[in-house]
C-alpha cells in the first residue's frame, strides 16, 4: 500500500509520536514501511500481509490528523523494499540515500502519471536522482 495525504490544518502533528506508535503496532502486525512528512503532507509505504495492511490502512484513514488520502498503489509486491523498518521516518529535505534508493526502486513500477506525488517540480517531493 502506498498513499499520499494532506496534514489537517490547525492539527498538532507530533510526528515522533506517530512513528513510535507505528513502530510498536507494525512490529506486532508484520508491517514494514517508510513515511515522509514535510509538515504539510504525508507519503507512506505500508508492506506486509494483505489483512494486516488493510487493517493498518483502516486505522490510518480514520486518523483526523490528515485528509484527502489518495492511494497511489495497493498491489502486492513479491519483495519488500523496506523489510528492515517497522516504520522509518524520512525527512524530505534530508532523506537517507538508502530510503531514496528503495523508494525509487518502487517508483520504477509506477505509471509516469503518478510522478506528481514524488517530484518537486510537479508539486511533490524531491526524489530525483542527484
Amino acid at each position: 500500500m502506498f498513499y499520499h495525504s494532506q496534514a489537517a490544518a490547525g492539527m498538532d502533528v507530533d510526528i515522533d509520536q506517530i512513528i513510535a506508535s507505528a513502530k510498536r503496532n507494525n512490529g506486532m502486525d508484520g508491517i514494514t514501511g517508510v513515511m515522509f512528512y514535510d509538515g504539510h503532507s504525508f507519503l507512506q509505504v505500508l508492506e506486509g500481509p494483505a489483512t494486516s495492511v488493510a487493517a493498518t490502512f483502516a486505522r490510518v484513514m480514520a486518523d483526523p490528523r490528515h485528509h484527502s488520502l489518495t492511494v497511489i498503489s495497493d498491489r502486492e509486491v513479491n519483495e519488500r523494499d523496506f523489510a528492515y523498518w517497522s516504520m522509518e521516518l524520512c525527512d524530505p529535505d534530508h532523506p537517507s540515500d538508502d530510503a531514496i534508493w528503495r523508494l525509487r526502486r518502487r517508483l520504477e513500477r509506477f505509471s509516469p502519471d503518478l510522478h506528481h506525488y514524488f517530484f518537486r517540480d510537479t508539486g511533490g517531493w524531491d526524489l530525483k536522482s542527484g
